[in-house]
């Protein structure tokens, strides 16, 4: 209970220390952020897509009717908690591996690859949540959960972000691999949960956007994007892989002293450890690796990676994934370690 102790309270200290960097590195832009979730509670979101990111704004809003905080100061509260809250599942996740210096090792990595991926102008609150459910998600495989529990974890991420689908693509990708490999009937409760639970989130969210959305403020505000939607997919996702291509072939081609051809290692870095995972642990890791890759393709596709923000959700994937490759056995990571 002691050590667990100095574990929170480390969790703790390094999340108020990223939120000092986080004031510092974002300076005024930081205000305008936290505008941006109030945006999305009174229907004015930068873009359509961002209107279902409730869960975060909503946090402020309670701090804000229950305590009185102003806007900034409920921010600053809740980005602190669920900082606090990724490192100590973070830590839990990579004691489950490897014993409790891979939690500490896991805590720490953590902190690093977080503050390496700002970028400004712009942290969203519901990109600290982003963070969490992959840590949390991550933990939930470790500790082999049953299906229900990444259900609800699905079911409660869509209410911050569209990338909840990942964890329903895991649920059917495992279900299916794990039956072909074992020569047996899928497991119908994992199957059935990933796919009515995917489909009952990309509902929810389009029924939150339409009610909720008064108008999208974003080709207003931003000069760089034109006066107005020029496809009707503009409504759901901005395509941006002709740009994220472009981009990395001239920062590849033509580097400079920003060090821009470093934005895409991540991905590749995560395209790596899926492939060793499955090379090592065969089609037990199956699953795992399906879900990596399928955040790598919808980066590419739809996240703008100039804006290495968008690289926050691979984070948790990045701390963990190899420390699962490493592991001799894949089934001993599934059972917590003291």
């Amino acid at each position: 209970m002691k050590r667990d102790l100095v574990m929170w309270a480390t969790a703790f200290v390094l999340a108020l220390a990223q939120w000092r960097h986080i004031v510092y590195f974002f300076g005024d832009d930081l205000v305008r952020a936290v505008r941006a979730g109030r945006g999305v509670l009174e229907g004015y979101p930068h873009w359509r897509f961002f209107q279902s990111r409730l869960l975060g704004p909503w946090a402020e809003k309670i701090l804000n009717l229950s305590f009185g905080f102003n806007f900034l100061v409920a921010h600053m509260i809740v980005s602190i908690v669920a900082l606090t809250a990724c490192g100590i599942v973070m830590f839990h996740a990579g004691r489950a591996i490897g014993g409790r210096q891979s939690g500490w090792s896991a805590l720490l990595a953590f902190h690093v690859l977080f503050l390496l991926t700002m970028s400004r102008p712009w942290l969203y609150i519901w990109d600290y949540f982003l963070v969490l459910v992959g840590t949390v998600f991550l933990l939930l495989v470790i500790r082999r959960a049953p299906w229900w529990a990444f259900l609800l974890l699905m079911s409660v991420a869509f209410f911050n972000h569209e990338s909840a689908l990942f964890i329903g693509v895991w649920m059917v990708a495992k279900a299916l691999i794990d039956a072909w490999a074992e020569r047996r009937r899928p497991d119908w409760k994992l199957l059935g949960a990933g796919v009515l639970g995917s489909l009952a989130g990309q509902l929810l969210i389009e029924y939150l956007r339409t009610t909720l959305l008064i108008r999208e403020i974003g080709w207003e505000i931003f000069s760089d994007v034109g006066k107005g939607p020029t496809s009707s997919l503009d409504a759901y996702f901005h395509v941006q892989i002709s740009a994220n291509l472009h981009d990395m072939y001239d920062w590849i081609t033509h580097p400079g002293y920003e060090f821009l051809f470093l934005i895409p290692v991540p991905l590749v870095v995560v395209l790596t450890l899926a492939g060793i995972l499955v090379a090592r642990h065969g089609l037990k890791a199956a699953g795992l690796a399906v879900y990596a890759v399928a955040q790598v393709v919808a980066l590419l596709l739809l996240g703008l990676r100039a804006e290495t923000r968008n690289l926050l959700q691979l984070v948790p994937f990045l701390c963990l994934g190899g420390m699962l490759a490493v592991k001799p056995n894949w089934d001993t990571t599934e059972r917590r370690v003291a």
